[in-house]
């Protein structure tokens, strides 16, 4: 339980960041980063199946070589539906999500291997 709550905490960290550096990308405080980072796991968590499932036409026109590509558009429209249903948490555009969601995921990746 300690390691989600930290987990979750980073997060949000993160996503404070992510929005400082991403211009179109606005969070009101770190209330609103905490929410938003448990609506994204919420959002990830019932939608993205979802999402990966009506992308599996494209990722197969493809034979797979965009497969990140996809991934990552898939993250960005994750980060975008998160904007829309949480209260001051901002995502202006399709460009701002996808690089947002570009930093998040490399972030979380890089914290995950230091830890």
């Amino acid at each position: 339980m300690l390691a989600f709550v930290l987990h979750v905490a980073v997060t949000a960290l993160l996503l404070v960041v992510v929005a400082k550096l991403i211009d179109g990308i606005d969070v009101e405080g770190f209330g609103a980063a905490l929410l938003a980072v448990l609506v994204l796991g919420l959002v990830n968590a019932f939608l993205r199946p979802i999402a990966v499932i009506l992308a599996l036409p494209l990722n197969l026109v493809t034979f797979g070589l965009l497969w990140w590509l996809i991934r990552w558009v898939i993250n960005a429209l994750m980060l975008w539906v998160a904007a829309a249903i949480v209260p001051g948490f901002k995502v202006r555009g399709f460009a701002p999500a996808f690089w947002g969601a570009l930093l998040l995921t490399l972030g979380n990746l890089l914290i995950g291997w230091l830890f």
